[in-house]
């Protein structure tokens, strides 16, 4: 990195609650949380890592502006994201490893703060109220550089797309067979792998029943603001944006995968379109209550929302991707 991070005592617990992030936790949890953070200072030009470094930190920025930029196969370097106060970057790192897929440039001076991963990795299920604040507004800032990352993708598409017709269409589901959702399977599901037994699977999904869908059936449609989460449990769903009649897919959604992030978080119409890939089964989670489990305290609810904030990053990850797919007409 070049710029210099320091904890040399110059900034107090009071600085960092300065931070929009941060605006309104109470001081005792903004002073648990400075053990585990870092000061960080970058001039204008220097980076703050570079694209295919190891990961292993999350950045809030307090002032400034971080551009997040990637290399193109020509070489050349491109602007995705620009970044600023109260803001954060690094969520990936933190929640799924991997390489860094950009670079992060300092626009012009900016400071702010490192959060170790030791540190994150304990505050995630921790239901102190500041952790669970905290961790909440991270999942909230990753859901919305999610939708601004599909809305970037949508913009780059040719608005009059050629290629086959419109397949996808409105079906009603039907109840699945008991032996496609068992309660052993579910648990067994990717999102639930930090669970410990079936009993706190179903108080994720409150008794929702596992629905059956055919392929090619709409799960949401553009424009709509789809009223719960989706969460795949066997098959796949075709996650795409649209310009026109442009069409891109961002993303195939397994089992343990969940779809409609952005719409069910911020309560606005999706920035994707979502079809079966094949024959489907998947559960519905009312919105109210994935909104609700951020920010409670209860075990079984930190559990969820770690896997469910694990998931923005898997998504924002895919569709960072270069992708070499010609687009095609909306819903191919």
């Amino acid at each position: 990195m070049s710029g210099a991070a320091s904890a040399d005592g110059r900034d107090t617990p009071v600085a960092l609650a300065h931070a929009p992030l941060l605006d309104g936790i109470e001081m005792a949890e903004i002073q648990r949380l400075e053990h585990f953070m870092a000061r960080f200072e970058l001039h204008p030009g220097e980076h703050l890592f570079s694209q295919g470094d190891e990961s292993s930190s999350l950045y809030v920025i307090e002032s400034g502006h971080i551009d997040l930029e990637v290399q193109t196969t020509a070489g050349r370097s491109r602007t995705i994201a620009s970044l600023g106060p109260g803001e954060s970057l690094g969520e990936n790192s933190l929640l799924i490893g991997g390489r860094r897929t950009a670079s992060a440039v300092a626009r012009d001076r900016t400071c702010g703060w490192i959060l170790y991963h030791a540190g994150f990795d304990m505050l995630r299920m921790d239901g102190a109220a500041g952790a669970v604040e905290l961790m909440a507004r991270l999942c909230e800032s990753a859901v919305s550089r999610l939708r601004r990352r599909y809305e970037t993708v949508a913009a780059e598409l040719p608005p009059n797309g050629g290629g086959a017709a419109d397949v996808a269409t409105r079906q009603q589901p039907a109840a699945a067979a008991a032996e496609l959702a068992t309660p052993e399977y579910l648990l067994g599901l990717l999102c639930f792998r930090e669970f410990f037994d079936d009993r706190q699977v179903q108080e994720v999904i409150g008794g929702s029943t596992p629905l059956e869908f055919a392929r090619g059936a709409v799960l949401i449609g553009p424009g709509e603001a789809p009223e719960d989460l989706l969460l795949v449990v066997r098959g796949a769903v075709d996650v795409s944006v649209r310009r026109g009649e442009a069409a891109q897919r961002v993303r195939l959604a397994g089992p343990g995968r969940f779809v409609g992030h952005a719409g069910v978080i911020e309560r606005a119409p999706s920035p994707v379109v979502a079809h079966t890939h094949g024959r489907l089964v998947l559960i519905r989670i009312p919105g109210e209550r994935v909104r609700g489990m951020l920010r409670d305290p209860s075990a079984v609810a930190r559990r969820f929302s770690s896997a469910f904030s694990q998931d923005v990053a898997r998504s924002m990850r895919e569709a960072e991707r270069p992708i070499a797919r010609t687009s095609s007409r909306a819903g191919a």
